[in-house]
Protein backbone atom coordinates (compact mmCIF):
# COMPACT_ATOMS: atom_id res chain seq x y z
CA UNK A 1 0.00 0.00 0.00
CA UNK A 2 1.37 2.88 -0.93
CA UNK A 3 -0.05 5.91 1.70
CA UNK A 4 1.56 3.08 4.19
CA UNK A 5 4.88 3.01 2.60
CA UNK A 6 4.60 6.86 2.87
CA UNK A 7 3.79 6.80 6.38
CA UNK A 8 6.68 4.57 6.97
CA UNK A 9 9.33 6.66 5.61
CA UNK A 10 8.22 9.46 7.13
CA UNK A 11 7.89 7.74 10.00
CA UNK A 12 11.74 6.68 9.82
CA UNK A 13 12.48 10.77 9.02
CA UNK A 14 11.39 11.57 12.30
CA UNK A 15 13.05 8.63 14.24
CA UNK A 16 15.36 10.91 15.91
CA UNK A 17 13.37 14.49 16.15
CA UNK A 18 12.35 15.94 19.83
CA UNK A 19 8.73 16.52 18.62
CA UNK A 20 7.22 13.68 16.90
CA UNK A 21 7.69 9.97 17.19
CA UNK A 22 5.54 7.43 15.36
CA UNK A 23 5.54 3.94 15.57
CA UNK A 24 3.55 1.25 13.75
CA UNK A 25 1.65 -1.65 15.73
CA UNK A 26 2.65 -5.13 14.65
CA UNK A 27 -0.13 -7.62 13.42
CA UNK A 28 -0.70 -10.32 16.36
CA UNK A 29 -0.16 -13.29 14.49
CA UNK A 30 0.75 -16.88 15.29
CA UNK A 31 2.19 -18.90 13.14
CA UNK A 32 0.40 -21.86 12.61
CA UNK A 33 2.25 -23.56 9.93
CA UNK A 34 5.28 -22.83 7.90
CA UNK A 35 4.61 -23.69 4.09
CA UNK A 36 8.80 -22.41 3.16
CA UNK A 37 10.95 -19.91 3.48
CA UNK A 38 8.72 -17.51 1.99
CA UNK A 39 5.12 -18.33 2.90
CA UNK A 40 3.77 -19.08 6.31
CA UNK A 41 0.05 -19.98 7.62
CA UNK A 42 -1.13 -18.11 10.43
CA UNK A 43 -3.85 -17.05 12.59
CA UNK A 44 -5.07 -13.59 13.85
CA UNK A 45 -4.70 -13.61 17.58
CA UNK A 46 -7.13 -10.45 17.81
CA UNK A 47 -7.96 -7.40 16.35
CA UNK A 48 -5.37 -4.85 16.05
CA UNK A 49 -6.62 -1.19 16.89
CA UNK A 50 -5.67 1.13 14.72
CA UNK A 51 -2.15 1.20 12.66
CA UNK A 52 -0.46 3.76 14.02
CA UNK A 53 0.19 5.33 17.06
CA UNK A 54 2.74 8.20 18.99
CA UNK A 55 3.26 11.40 20.21
CA UNK A 56 4.19 15.40 19.27
CA UNK A 57 5.34 17.30 21.66
CA UNK A 58 3.43 16.43 24.79
CA UNK A 59 0.28 14.85 22.96
CA UNK A 60 -0.08 11.28 22.66
CA UNK A 61 -2.19 10.82 19.07
CA UNK A 62 -3.68 6.91 17.64
CA UNK A 63 -4.36 7.11 13.72
CA UNK A 64 -5.35 4.93 10.88
CA UNK A 65 -3.81 4.89 7.32
CA UNK A 66 -6.48 4.68 4.19
CA UNK A 67 -6.06 5.01 0.44
CA UNK A 68 -9.16 5.37 -2.11
CA UNK A 69 -8.37 5.58 -6.12
CA UNK A 70 -12.10 7.29 -5.90
CA UNK A 71 -13.12 10.95 -5.57
CA UNK A 72 -15.03 10.50 -2.15
CA UNK A 73 -13.51 8.61 1.46
CA UNK A 74 -15.80 6.13 2.04
CA UNK A 75 -15.94 5.67 5.76
CA UNK A 76 -16.75 1.98 5.94
CA UNK A 77 -13.17 1.54 4.47
CA UNK A 78 -12.14 1.87 8.46
CA UNK A 79 -12.88 -1.64 10.06
CA UNK A 80 -15.87 -1.29 12.99
CA UNK A 81 -13.52 -2.20 15.85
CA UNK A 82 -10.69 0.69 14.59
CA UNK A 83 -13.78 3.39 14.47
CA UNK A 84 -15.06 1.77 18.51
CA UNK A 85 -11.12 2.25 19.68
CA UNK A 86 -10.84 5.63 18.26
CA UNK A 87 -14.32 6.71 19.90
CA UNK A 88 -13.22 4.78 23.32
CA UNK A 89 -9.50 6.62 23.30
CA UNK A 90 -10.91 10.15 21.69
CA UNK A 91 -12.86 10.48 24.84
CA UNK A 92 -9.78 10.46 26.95
CA UNK A 93 -8.52 13.54 25.14
CA UNK A 94 -6.33 11.04 22.92
CA UNK A 95 -5.80 13.25 19.50
CA UNK A 96 -7.32 10.79 16.65
CA UNK A 97 -7.37 10.70 12.88
CA UNK A 98 -6.92 9.16 9.81
CA UNK A 99 -4.67 9.90 6.77
CA UNK A 100 -5.98 9.38 3.46
CA UNK A 101 -4.22 8.81 0.48
CA UNK A 102 -6.51 10.21 -2.76
CA UNK A 103 -4.41 9.25 -5.29
CA UNK A 104 -6.46 10.64 -8.33
CA UNK A 105 -4.96 13.60 -6.76
CA UNK A 106 -2.46 12.44 -5.37
CA UNK A 107 -2.55 14.26 -2.44
CA UNK A 108 -2.65 13.22 1.47
CA UNK A 109 -5.05 14.47 3.97
CA UNK A 110 -5.34 14.35 7.45
CA UNK A 111 -8.80 14.31 8.72
CA UNK A 112 -9.47 14.39 12.55
CA UNK A 113 -11.64 11.54 14.27
CA UNK A 114 -14.56 13.81 15.39
CA UNK A 115 -15.08 15.91 12.21
CA UNK A 116 -15.01 12.39 10.70
CA UNK A 117 -18.09 11.04 12.93
CA UNK A 118 -19.91 14.08 12.04
CA UNK A 119 -19.65 13.63 8.23
CA UNK A 120 -20.51 9.72 8.67
CA UNK A 121 -23.74 10.81 10.37
CA UNK A 122 -25.19 12.39 7.06
CA UNK A 123 -22.90 9.71 4.77
CA UNK A 124 -20.34 7.09 4.50
CA UNK A 125 -19.30 8.64 1.57
CA UNK A 126 -17.40 12.29 1.90
CA UNK A 127 -16.21 13.95 -0.95
CA UNK A 128 -13.40 14.87 -2.37
CA UNK A 129 -13.50 18.59 -2.12
CA UNK A 130 -15.13 18.49 1.05
CA UNK A 131 -11.86 16.53 2.44
CA UNK A 132 -9.97 19.78 0.72
CA UNK A 133 -11.73 22.74 1.68
CA UNK A 134 -11.92 21.35 5.31
CA UNK A 135 -9.28 18.94 6.34
CA UNK A 136 -5.51 19.50 6.51
CA UNK A 137 -3.55 18.81 3.41
CA UNK A 138 -0.15 17.09 4.03
CA UNK A 139 2.46 18.52 1.56
CA UNK A 140 4.93 16.26 0.31
CA UNK A 141 9.08 17.16 1.40
CA UNK A 142 12.35 15.83 0.80
CA UNK A 143 11.68 12.05 -1.08
CA UNK A 144 8.74 10.88 0.05
CA UNK A 145 8.33 12.00 3.92
CA UNK A 146 4.99 14.03 4.98
CA UNK A 147 5.15 17.06 6.62
CA UNK A 148 3.29 16.00 9.70
CA UNK A 149 4.89 18.47 11.81
CA UNK A 150 3.15 21.49 9.64
CA UNK A 151 0.08 20.14 10.40
CA UNK A 152 0.39 19.06 13.91
CA UNK A 153 1.32 22.86 14.86
CA UNK A 154 -1.55 23.99 13.15
CA UNK A 155 -3.54 21.01 15.22
CA UNK A 156 -2.01 21.44 19.13
CA UNK A 157 -1.79 24.37 19.79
Amino acid sequence: MYAEEMVNRTRMFYLNSDDIYIEKREIPIKIVKKMNNNFIVGKLLNKSFVDYFGYYKKYFFEFEVKETSQDFFNVNLIKPHQLEFLTKINKHGVKTFILVYFSLYSAFYLIEYTWLMKQKEISNSIEYKKIQNECYKLEIFFPGILNLKQVFSLLYI
